[in-house]
């Protein structure tokens, strides 16, 4: 894919521990010790289930879903899919304003979310109050709904009318990755115009105990939460500033999951996107490795051995993130890139998946 077709993104939102939008997430950022994250607590009504669980727990602080929607028709929603209207919103607004788009311009959108499970405490909650002797006659249809895994990216089309390809991309922390895989080759092959693209995890007891139970993340590294979009378009859509191009994306699977294999599988990856893109490694200003603070750290850096540019561990800076840490190793690309920068972003997932992006960091950040 060419530089001058790779699809652009226009504008982006983000929601994590430190706050909503670009500049609490840049600021974040420049802080990255661990010891620095903010600690902001889970719901009051949720704090007695965390007891117990190893390690340290941060929320998005203060959220409330009717800051950013209507309140009619929130009732029910679960948080993964608050979070993901929240930033969708917030994105479709800005681009909105910046943009100058129509009504009838954003019903063609299109919606491609990384998520691992969708909600997983909706899924459990629903299921245990059916054994427990509700029975399924007697559960709230209105929350059914948020245990399907594409209630979030469902819903952000509903509220905002938006009539294009919807799907859901579950890869374990590389769901994002395929999510922009998706997106961009919708666009690239007419079938898409505009993409909202991201990744969604809430916090829940649920999910805290199952990370802190595999073990794969370290116990130094905070159970946290986000949700990150992007809007991916192909080149004259709209007049928005360009943040960046994305010459290129793609996932693997490493079927020996030895150090070894993760490692090799990962670098085959790593060296095809370049070469589509036309990047050679000495010429990557920024790389944003997506498994430090796990057990799958070293061998991410086994290979990305050859690359001395500067690194940005997010989860260091925003805690484990489940299947958002895509999108946020994008949004951190673009928060402390500069224009003309190239920034490679690589992650691996222990069921053997692995990824790579480049992105170009355009003069519209």
């Amino acid at each position: 894919m060419s530089q001058t077709s790779a699809p652009r993104i226009t504008d982006i939102s983000v929601l994590s521990v430190a706050g909503l939008g670009m500049d609490a997430l840049r600021e974040r950022l420049n802080v990255p010790a661990a010891d620095a994250l903010p600690q902001n607590p889970p719901p009051l009504a949720d704090a007695g289930d965390y007891t117990g669980i190893p390690g340290r727990i941060s929320a998005v602080p203060s959220f409330r879903i009717t800051d950013f929607v209507p309140r009619k028709g929130t009732k029910n929603i679960d948080r993964t899919t608050a979070l993901g209207l929240a930033v969708s919103a917030t994105l479709k607004r800005a681009l909105t304003e910046r943009a100058g788009i129509t009504d009838d311009s954003w019903l063609s959108t299109g919606v491609a979310m990384g998520s691992m499970v969708g909600s997983l405490r909706s899924s459990v909650e629903l299921d245990s109050r059916v054994i427990e002797g509700a029975g399924i006659d007697l559960v709230n249809p209105a929350q059914f709904p948020n245990t399907t895994m594409n209630c979030c990216a469902s819903q952000i089309a509903i509220w905002h009318r938006f009539s294009g390809p919807n799907s859901t991309l579950a890869n374990g922390n590389l769901s994002a990755f395929s999510a922009l895989q998706y997106a961009a080759r919708l666009i690239s092959r007419g079938h898409g115009q505009r993409m909202l693209v991201g990744g969604v995890e809430e916090l829940s007891p649920h999910t805290a105990w199952g990370i802190r139970s595999k073990k794969i993340v370290h116990e130094t590294v905070p159970v946290s939460e986000a949700a990150a979009v992007f809007a991916l378009e192909p080149e004259g859509l709209s007049e928005a500033p360009v943040l960046a191009t994305v010459p290129a994306c793609a996932v693997g699977f490493a079927p020996d999951r030895s150090a070894g294999g993760y490692s090799d599988a990962l670098r085959r990856v790593i060296t095809g996107v370049l070469r589509q893109a036309g990047v050679e490694g000495t010429a990557v200003d920024l790389v944003l490795p997506g498994s430090e603070g796990t057990v799958l750290a070293a061998a991410e850096q086994a290979a990305l051995a050859g690359f001395t540019a500067e690194r940005v561990d997010v989860r260091k800076a925003l805690g484990e993130c489940g299947s958002a840490t895509g999108a946020l190793q994008v949004a951190a690309a673009l928060a402390v890139g500069r224009p003309g920068d190239t920034a490679l972003i690589t992650g691996i997932d222990i069921s053997g998946a692995v990824g790579a992006a480049v992105l170009r960091i355009g003069a519209g950040t």
